[in-house]
């Protein structure tokens, strides 16, 4: 495993555009009282209030604890949780001249509510969820555009990270990806809802399901799985496709060749939240780094496996994913 490590000091000095649904993840704690008088439902006295990064900013979040050198565009509300989900951004050290306020939409929020004593996990009791997902407008898509193509020298690797919030319109997909062609960029898509519409690109990362809604059908042996990988790449006119499988691991469709692996530390997995984004965040920082496919493909499995054993919307550092591979390394 040694040809892995060598490639974890060449990540703080890549340069990575995410570009995505930018979504506050909100988090209320508190303990429980008693039950209501006005309904069955527990009274809880509020303990603690937190904004941490979703969607596309968890991905960006990710390639940021990884050490690398985060670019982020996208789209926040004229509104408090923007303004928390900002200064969150700036203090984590992402770059944010490219997050566009947008007086016409909120910020789109994933509300979480726990409930738990002092010497207990709090345990998430509801989510209530107010998310924007019509497109947004032409003037808008232009300067994000205008963003890209200001950065565009500065990049090693674009970062799209869709989950169905309106960012991704035809024209912005159409013309971030030939920029990143044009520039010879390295460009990764994952995409919760329309994966098919991104065209021309290095690489995606979809899981089973969303795998299984672009193909058409399921993915339940692995002559299906092999169909759907090469088909993938051949709709969306890639280098390679990467499909997670959780527990069963990861499959990787290149030009020459098909290779599987298998999940890393499945056993003990906690919360498997958000480790899409901790996926594409590794493997896009490790193609930058010079890795080749198979290899990036296996770092971003022991990223994987790092993530799932923490709770909630988690990132992996890299002193832990050096510390994973050598621990592997030794059991060989």
């Amino acid at each position: 495993m040694v040809d892995l490590l060598q490639h974890l000091p060449n990540f703080n000095d890549q340069n990575i555009l995410v570009i995505g649904d930018m979504i506050a993840d909100e988090f209320i704690t508190g303990q429980p009282e008693r039950i209501s008088r006005e309904a069955p439902v527990l009274i809880l006295e509020q303990d603690e209030e937190e904004i941490l990064p979703g969607g596309g900013c968890n991905a960006a979040n990710n390639v940021a604890s990884l050490a690398g050198n985060v670019y982020l565009a996208g789209v926040i509300g004229d509104d408090m949780v923007g303004q928390k989900l900002n200064t969150k951004l700036n203090n984590l050290g992402l770059k944010t001249e490219g997050l566009i306020v947008d007086e016409s939409r909120p910020t789109s929020v994933k509300t979480r509510i726990l409930a738990g004593g002092d010497q207990m996990v709090k345990q998430q009791v509801v989510r209530v969820d107010k998310l924007e997902t019509h497109a947004i407008d032409k003037e808008i898509e232009e300067r994000l555009i205008d963003y890209v193509e200001e950065i565009i020298d500065q990049l090693d690797a674009i970062l799209l990270s869709d989950y169905g919030n309106g960012v991704f319109t035809t024209n912005l997909k159409k013309r971030v990806i030939a920029l990143a062609n044009k520039y010879n960029k390295i460009i990764t898509v994952d995409s919760r809802y329309n994966l098919l519409t991104f065209k021309g690109i290095t690489i995606a990362t979809p899981n089973k399901e969303e795998a299984e809604k672009a193909v058409g059908f399921q993915l339940d042996t692995p002559d299906k799985i092999e169909k759907a990988g090469w088909k993938l790449k051949e709709k969306l006119e890639a280098d390679a496709i990467l499909i997670t499988l959780g527990g069963e691991g990861m499959q990787l469709f290149t030009k020459e060749e098909m290779i599987h692996i298998s999940a890393s530390n499945y056993t003990e997995v906690f919360d498997v939240t958000g480790a899409g984004d901790t996926v594409i965040a590794t493997l896009v920082l490790s193609l930058a780094s010079g890795a080749s496919l198979e290899e990036a493909m296996k770092l971003a499995n022991h990223a994987a496996g790092i993530v799932v054993r923490k709770l909630g919307v988690a990132t992996v550092t890299k002193e832990e994913l050096s510390t994973v591979i050598q621990g592997e390394d030794n059991d060989e």
